[in-house]
């Protein structure tokens, strides 16, 4: 069933996302105003392939930011052999009820600082370096290669 094998790659990724957590953002919009690139905490991934984190942005500053562009994240850490990077379509949310905020390491006193952001992903890139060290520089490229994939749709991946 293509539901079951989408979902079962979707957990994989929410899985390996939980692991290392900490990503670098881009925001990829095209205006004159543009969040910073940041270090992110992912608070959480939703079942729809939802990443919701804060990113940094000074309160002003905050309301002529676009509230819809695409972004990327780069997932890595240090002393693991995945890289994750996903790009998607982001959008500024509201966190009125402070839902977020209470499961962030953030304090209420950082309120103004940062923007919550929802990131539906549209594509997923999986990197996985296990036998690498032993692989001459040729077949290195090669396998890079190999553990590249785009997804068509936010829902296809594709990890072998």
């Amino acid at each position: 069933n293509i539901m079951q094998y989408l979902d079962s790659n979707l957990e994989f990724l929410k899985e390996r996302i939980k692991d290392i957590k900490i990503a670098l953002f881009r925001s990829e919009c095209y205006s004159e105003l543009q969040l910073p690139n940041n270090i992110i905490s992912t608070l959480q991934m939703d079942d729809e392939g939802n990443i919701w984190f804060f990113t940094s942005c000074a309160g002003d500053y905050a309301n002529h930011v676009d509230k819809s562009f695409f972004a990327s994240l780069d997932y890595y850490r240090k002393g693991t052999d995945c890289r994750i990077r996903v790009s998607g379509r982001a959008v500024l949310v509201d966190d009125d009820d402070e839902s977020f905020l209470t499961i962030s390491n953030y304090s209420k006193g950082t309120k103004g600082r940062l923007v919550l952001v929802k990131m539906k992903i549209a594509q997923a890139e999986y990197f996985e370096n296990k036998q690498a060290a032993n692989l001459n520089w040729k077949e290195k490229i090669k396998e890079a290669f190999n553990h590249f994939f785009f997804a068509e749709s936010y829902r296809i991946y594709d990890f072998n």
